[in-house]
């Protein structure tokens, strides 16, 4: 029943539009992908960002360094931090002719670097990915200066896109919708449509990535570690449709309106010293 059930469910997810990702051919493509996502990021929160020559900006889970060029190339002098050392590699081949970027390995819960050390932290599609998310905030809070800006942007657990398994999977809100045998079946047919040697154990692998690499965190816990915080000050937040702008007012409905929100957009201040209420 449950193959006659899989089979059935993927005849219908193949008849789905695939969600729009660029990036996806190869490394270089992606990273290609992202130094366009920094540059529309720069322009559409440029009041925000303010002058960047000469500041020192953090992207922490730096991907593969696309994004950490653009805001170089703004006249930032950007250090990109990722756990994955493949990832660093990569990041720096693309950035070769750029010299306002470098990039190293390491956890964001343990960043090599002393207290109050960048103007600004970007943190764009990495905080849903983090082990500990309070605790990789706190962490680039320390060294952040004081009077400086954190710039967050993720996907919430329950938006459609949640699971971060569309290139296999078309159907909206997959990981809320279907039982994992069946999210496992699915990825076994997608793999064995791509030729996959082994689909069943490719299948495996991505349900490995799939438990390990997403902390599944929601608006809800997102919003419980900023109050967590008391020194980083909400200063703008977007909640973002993933498609049709018109939805947009149903993000904001508490509870009932998560699963419409695409990508939160969140900028902290952190308080300059001296400037606590209690003080």
């Amino acid at each position: 029943m449950k193959h006659l059930i899989a089979s059935i469910v993927f005849a219908v997810d193949r008849r789905l539009p695939a969600p729009r990702v660029g990036g996806r051919e190869s490394a270089a493509a992606y990273s290609k992908w992202e130094y366009a996502a920094g540059k529309a990021i720069l322009d559409s929160y440029a009041s925000h960002f303010g002058e960047l020559r000469g500041r020192l900006v953090l992207d922490v889970g730096c991907g593969l360094g696309g994004k950490a060029v653009a805001y170089a190339e703004a006249g930032a002098r950007v250090i990109g931090v990722d756990v994955e050392r493949k990832n660093v590699e990569r990041s720096a081949a693309f950035a070769s002719g750029c010299s306002g970027a470098r990039f190293l390995a390491g956890d964001v819960e343990r960043l090599p670097f002393a207290d109050a050390s960048f103007d600004l932290v970007v943190a764009n599609d990495s905080l849903e990915h983090f082990r500990d998310p309070g605790a990789a905030l706190r962490e680039v809070a320390r060294v952040l200066k004081p009077g400086g800006s954190i710039f967050i942007f993720f996907t919430p657990w329950r938006s459609p896109l949640g699971s971060h398994l569309y290139d296999y999977i078309h159907t909206p809100w997959c990981h809320l919708l279907f039982p994992e045998w069946l999210i496992r079946a699915l990825l076994e047919r997608a793999a064995a449509a791509r030729g996959a040697a082994d689909p069943a154990a490719e299948a495996e692998r991505l349900m490995g990535e799939y438990h390990a690499e997403l902390n599944r965190i929601t608006l809800g816990r997102y919003r419980r570690i900023l109050k967590d915080n008391p020194r980083l000050e909400l200063v703008h937040e977007e909640l973002k449709p993933p498609k049709f702008r018109f939805l947009r007012f149903l993000t904001r409905v508490p509870y009932v309106g998560e699963p419409f929100v695409g990508t939160v957009v969140g900028i902290l201040r952190k308080e300059r010293e001296g400037s606590s209420s209690g003080g």
